[in-house]
């Protein structure tokens, strides 16, 4: 990655950085959840629920790489800060080598990663968001690669690039296969026979890995069963948030990605050395079709092949949006030194602007340092979650039901298996043949029609709807699911009253048992 002497510093700075901001925000991974199933530490009982189907069944490197770090003997609160730690670290590399390369100049370089991740800035969310934290690994880790391969190409780091390109298959196929697509197309335009070489070299170590990681996958997952059609349909039409929103333009978006488009072809206009064209091609090529596919689909869903719709075609468009910021602040410095203003000058100016506009919003850097130390000392999650971890001893075999809120905890403290994980049905268009047993599930345990969402294209149920549905059981309702589902435990807010004995509680929590 051309780790030259005199930038090592910087690097260590990101590098803290970057694990400063892992362990403020502390999110615990969803990926942990894949990681915790295929390694037999959470064991799925008979019968099996739709949960162990899609962990075994999705394929991505970040399943595994969970794997191997609880196998390791990493907690899964440590494992879960790795994640984050690599997915940050890829973002604050990908800005530090963007303006580094476009300004010449590492200081703006650093301040402008650091404050890239400090304050979250990007150019916003569409259809599908722009994860920079979150609990959300695969979209999140997909972004941070493609960021990570967009900076590479223009520092003409081709085998890395090829690398990364690749890796970023095994961590979220969808996206890998288009920036891959995208990255051939570009380096065939390009018909530049040293670089491609380059590309190559990179690439085959990349795909060596990937081909490593689906072997096992292969190996690991468990057949599927044949799927009713006529549920996908209602699915996407009752339940899908990310494919339905055929009226909404992001507008706001769309200029920025076109001010972008501008400005990166106005500043290649005007620079003597263009070289490395394999950059421009590349990034205008991401840029126009994306935003291609995704106004298509917008105005003409209906001439789409299912699979498309299924992969989500708005969501390229924001494969741009966290580089987005960093290659626009370096053109403007760019630009005013192109004018003959005095370096001196522009310096201390675009300095003093991102200094002022960061100490306007201070507050973001005091609630991280706030979140820092509580996450540190963990003071907060002894008092809150402790009663998950008295469970973890529990010597049952079944199945806990779990809220919206509560379902992560049961994962990552107790380490026990869920019935159906309520905070998103995102994956049942991957897994279709997963449909019918979610929702049957959702309607006997969650008192939910297919076709009448709690809230219409929210693939989610609210806690308020939960919380009516289980305080208006019987014990005889619960009875029946016990024995449906092999599911012993419910696990609520400790403001709910349900119609059953209390197991366990404290002030946040309680763990209520059918028999």
């Amino acid at each position: 990655m051309n780790l030259k002497e005199d930038n090592k510093a910087i690097y260590f700075i990101i590098i803290l950085t970057c694990v400063f901001l892992s362990f403020s925000h502390s999110l615990y991974q969803v990926a942990m959840n894949g990681g915790l199933t295929i390694s037999e530490i959470v064991k799925y009982p008979e019968p099996l629920s739709p949960m162990k189907y899609y962990y075994y069944n999705s394929w991505t490197l970040l399943h595994q790489f969970a794997q191997i770090l609880l196998t390791f003997g990493f907690s899964v609160d440590n494992s879960s800060r790795i994640i984050l730690f690599l997915s940050t670290l890829c973002f604050g590399i990908s800005s530090f080598l963007i303006v580094n390369r476009l300004t010449l100049n590492k200081y703006l370089a650093l301040l402008v990663s650091i404050l890239m991740l400090i304050l979250q800035k990007n150019f916003g969310d569409t259809d599908y968001p722009s994860l920079i934290f979150s609990n959300q690994s695969y979209g999140m880790f997909g972004l941070a690669l493609s960021s990570l391969v967009f900076s590479l190409i223009l520092n003409e780091n081709f085998k890395y690039s090829g690398f990364f390109s690749l890796i970023l298959i095994s961590v979220h196929p969808v996206i890998g296969l288009w920036i891959l697509s995208i990255l051939i197309i570009s380096l065939i335009i390009n018909n530049n026979k040293i670089i491609n070489l380059d590309f190559c070299k990179g690439g085959v170590v990349g795909l060596a890995v990937t081909l490593i990681s689906l072997l096992i996958f292969y190996n690991n997952s468990i057949e599927k069963s044949v799927f009713d059609s006529s549920l996908l349909k209602v699915y996407m039409e009752f339940w899908d948030g990310h494919r339905n929103r055929l009226s909404i333009l992001h507008y706001e978006y769309l200029i920025k990605t076109l001010f972008l488009f501008i400005i990166i072809n106005t500043y290649y206009f005007f620079k003597k050395n263009k070289q490395n064209k394999l950059f421009i091609v590349f990034l205008n090529l991401s840029i126009v079709l994306s935003t291609m596919s995704y106004i298509t689909y917008k105005f003409f869903p209906q001439y789409f092949p299912d699979i498309f719709v299924r992969v989500m075609p708005t969501r390229f468009l924001i494969l741009h949006s966290f580089i987005g910021w960093p290659i626009i602040i370096s053109i403007i410095y760019f630009i005013f030194l192109r004018f003959n203003f005095r370096k001196k000058f522009v310096q201390i100016f675009v300095f003093t602007i991102l200094i002022v506009y960061s100490i306007q919003h201070y507050k973001n850097f005091i609630s991280l340092k706030d979140n820092f130390v509580l996450n540190i000392s963990n003071e907060l999650k002894h008092a809150r979650f402790n009663i998950f971890k008295d469970i973890s001893n529990l010597n049952y075999k079944g199945y806990f039901i779990t809220t919206s809120d509560t379902v992560n905890y049961i994962n990552q403290y107790s380490m026990k298996p869920i019935l159906l994980d309520t905070q998103s049905f995102d994956f049942l268009p991957y897994h279709p043949y997963l449909l019918k047993n979610t929702f049957n599930i959702l309607k006997d345990i969650y008192g939910v029609e297919i076709n009448n969402p709690p809230n219409k294209n929210d693939p989610r149920l609210p806690e308020e709807f939960i919380k009516k549905t289980f305080e208006a059981k019987q014990k005889s309702d619960w009875e029946y699911i016990e024995k449906k589902y092999n599911a012993n435990y419910i696990v609520v807010p400790s403001s709910w009253k349900i119609n059953l004995s209390l197991f366990k509680n404290n002030s946040f929590y309680s763990i209520y048992k059918i028999n």
